[in-house]
């Protein structure tokens, strides 16, 4: 998988772009950022086989970096570059599940292509399990892990990781009642009236979106939740 889409987030930016020139010189294709903000803001855009990332800017920001990567996409493999001086850092790291794997600086480049490998095989070896991820919803096919949204044969629509997850979730319920208040705890984190508000605004896109198959449709259940009703069952 030597084409593989790599995010490389490192705050030395001589160090950040010597590596990034490496890997892009073996095949894989590579994002560069040199903080947590532009990493952040790149990866809710873009695809990613794997994230590559250094322990200082998981420090300075106390890891809302990576939980906020796995809020986005918990199954991306993430590979933690740490400085060892404080190793309990990335001991956390891992008892939290927030990283796959770890490699102390400095570190010779093959050790670093023999992890990325690695993890990668790893990430194939589940690919029954990323089958799953891809489903059926009236004429359209949903893939949960791409948030792409296709409708039959024409291009499909990338979705925000909300509208991905409300999806999945109301698909979980098709034809039966989601109820609010737990999609809300799950997807949101919280229930009050500020997200229920936004929920409403994200059930709206989506209707927006399934418009093009008629006989799909997100009905509201006054008090209880939402329903996906596919009427062709």
């Amino acid at each position: 998988m030597t084409d593989a889409k790599i995010l490389l987030v490192e705050k030395n930016v001589d160090f950040g772009m010597v590596l990034k020139d490496y890997l892009s010189l073996l095949g894989y294709q590579v994002t560069y950022a040199s903080d947590a903000v532009e990493a952040l803001t790149v990866f809710k855009s873009n695809s990613f086989d794997l994230c590559v990332i250094d322990e200082d800017l998981v420090i300075k920001n106390n890891s809302l970096l990576l939980n906020k990567i796995r809020k986005v996409d918990n199954l991306i493999p993430i590979i933690f570059l740490t400085n060892g001086v404080v190793l309990h850092n990335a001991i956390r790291a891992f008892e939290l599940g927030l990283v796959d794997n770890c490699l102390k600086q400095p570190f010779s480049s093959e050790l670093l292509i023999q992890k990325i490998k690695l993890v990668l095989q790893l990430k194939d070896s589940d690919n029954q399990h990323q089958v799953k991820l891809e489903t059926t919803i009236g004429n359209f096919s949903f893939n949960s892990k791409l948030r792409q949204l296709t409708f039959k044969n024409e291009k499909p629509r990338k979705l925000t990781p909300k509208e991905s997850k409300l999806l999945s979730f109301l698909n979980e319920y098709k034809n039966d009642i989601m109820p609010k208040e737990i999609a809300l705890t799950k997807i949101w984190d919280d229930y009050n009236y500020y997200t229920s508000r936004s929920m409403d605004v994200y059930i709206t896109k989506l209707r927006k979106y399934l418009k093009f198959d008629e006989n799909l449709s997100i009905v509201n259940v006054r008090g209880e939740g939402y329903k996906l009703i596919d009427y062709r069952y």
